[in-house]
């Protein structure tokens, strides 16, 4: 019912889908068709929903009027409904301790808050607004082939055309072009799920080739501009703008290759409040299935591939046989027998038959085309996304074997140890320098020594300790960003489900319209001559 209302996308639900969805839950409680044109049918009698926990609600309308259901708003003592949580955002991380929604890195899109200032709206309404519009209004990217290839013999290269949908641009770009950003994005975000590109190929590429590469590069762009983040980068956007080649605008502009975490510092005092406690045992549980579920999308991408090229092979073997079968009319249209008439109504008929068979090939031809465009990519899409966060998780583990600020720690306090000796035999050195003055003999001149050693040691430990912080605070930056990619993840599981109704969908109009082909083709071969 809520995927009826709401799109499986959207992370909040309005008063008027609630209503909806209310009006839904007691129809099937009453064993009524779910469909909208019997909501709109029985809107004026529409029966009450038993909700257990929410019996005080009044579902009547307070004017007494009709579209009692789609009043539904509030309770007998005028007060809102408090509609349940699970309701509102069906695809909630459960594990979340917050109040609402995971709130999005804030330090992407404004400048770090300093201790001093408030942070009050991190956890409030705007964060919620800015999480449910990481999956509306991205840009769609279009890519095709140049007319023609430059280079030559075995160093032609391919030229690619590449439209923005929503900038309305149109760019041509190169493989090494695509490679080359990437390069950059790794270096810009170690910790983003970035999209991989279609292997590289030595020598001449065949067709075959080319088209699979095409739709990985697309792909692969159109991944960018569903990341949040990533989408926004500079580099992506110049690469989508820029009307030059790419190799002559790289040599007159200054490429940052730094993280996005030096950038970033410091950071506020809140931002570690925000990563649940138990992010790391959440990505072990997610690291531990990725596997599998990628092994399974393999599969399931294999089989279908092959489910769409069986629909293309029938397909053309369809036409084949019209084509052969119309070819078969035209050839046996005159008959031997001058006063025969049943070969020239035989041959009818197989004109006919062949305009069918060629009608029932463009059908099956589209459902290829469209099984192709949706199940085929959604699946790559799918199995794509789950090889990128498994590569992120393998990043994170690569980083956290260095131990820098295990080393940092263990040279801190070996730098504190020997400084305590400094200072104990500085100390001793005074008091052995005071007793040889009372004495009336000559001191000991190390006093500089112990100096030198006091402004080493003080120098390391500083910068030291220094780093130590700037670490401490990249670590912090490092589990928010693993925890909103993971949140990242995790919404995309929503996008699974208009894949499959878009196939169910396509599936149904394809069997609607073989059926169509055949029930108009019944006459005509129930008319065709049966006697000898």
């Amino acid at each position: 019912i809520m995927n009826m209302v709401v799109p499986p996308t959207r992370s909040r639900i309005s008063k008027g889908e609630c209503s909806a969805v209310l009006a839904f839950v007691a129809m099937a409680q009453k064993n009524m068709d779910l469909t909208t044109e019997n909501l709109a049918t029985h809107k004026d009698d529409l029966p009450i929903p038993h909700l257990p926990g929410l019996e005080t609600i009044d579902f009547g309308d307070p004017d007494g009027g009709a579209h009692s259901m789609f009043c539904a708003s509030t309770s007998k003592k005028g007060h809102p409904i408090n509609v349940p949580s699970s309701i509102s955002d069906p695809w909630r991380n459960s594990t979340y301790k917050g109040n609402g929604y995971p709130p999005p890195p804030s330090y992407l899109a404004s400048p770090p808050i300093t201790s001093g200032e408030s942070s009050a709206g991190d956890h409030t309404e705007a964060p919620r607004l800015e999480v449910q519009q990481w999956f509306l209004n991205f840009d769609t990217i279009r890519i095709s082939f140049a007319p023609e290839k430059e280079g030559i013999f075995l160093f032609k290269h391919t030229n690619y055309i590449v439209e923005s949908k929503n900038r309305q641009t149109t760019v041509i770009r190169r493989y090494s072009d695509f490679w080359w950003m990437l390069e950059v994005l790794t270096k810009r975000f170690p910790f983003r799920t970035l999209p991989n590109l279609p292997p590289k190929r030595l020598g001449v590429p065949d067709e075959a080739f080319l088209e699979r590469r095409l739709r990985g590069l697309t792909r692969f762009m159109n991944a960018l501009m569903r990341h949040p983040v990533l989408r926004n980068d500079p580099l992506v956007v110049s690469f989508l703008t820029e009307p030059v080649e790419l190799a002559t605008w790289r040599k007159n502009v200054a490429i940052s290759t730094e993280d996005e975490f030096t950038t970033r510092l410091p950071i506020s005092d809140n931002l570690s409040k925000q990563v649940p406690s138990d992010l790391d045992q959440q990505l072990e549980i997610v690291k531990k299935r990725l596997p599998s579920s990628i092994d399974y999308c393999r599969g399931m991408v294999h089989v279908m591939d092959r489910v769409q090229k069986r629909t293309e092979a029938t397909a053309a073997d369809f036409m084949r046989y019209s084509l052969a079968l119309n070819a078969l009319a035209d050839c046996e249209k005159q008959c031997h027998l001058a006063d025969c008439g049943t070969c020239g109504r035989l041959s009818q008929g197989y004109g006919k038959i062949g305009t069918h068979m060629g009608q029932a090939s463009n059908v099956l031809e589209e459902q290829s085309k469209a099984t192709q465009r949706g199940m085929v990519e959604e699946l790559k899409r799918h199995r794509d996304l789950s090889i990128s966060f498994m590569e992120l998780l393998q990043r994170r583990d690569r980083s956290r074997e260095g131990g820098l600020i295990e080393s940092l720690q263990r040279r801190i306090k070996a730098n504190e140890e020997k400084l305590a000796v400094v200072k104990t035999n500085a100390s001793n050195a005074v008091a052995a320098a005071a007793a040889a003055r009372e004495a009336g003999t000559e001191a000991s001149n190390d006093f500089d020594v112990y100096d030198s050693q006091l402004e080493r040691l003080t120098g390391i430990l500083a910068t030291d300790r220094a780093e130590l912080a700037t670490q401490e605070q990249r670590t912090v930056l490092m589990q928010h960003t693993l925890w909103m990619e993971m949140t990242y993840f995790h919404k995309n599981l929503a996008l699974i489900a208009p894949m499959y109704q878009g196939f169910v969908v396509g599936q149904s109009k394809a069997s609607q319209g073989l059926t169509d082909v055949w029930q108009s083709l019944s006459p005509v071969v129930h008319d065709l001559p049966t006697e000898a």
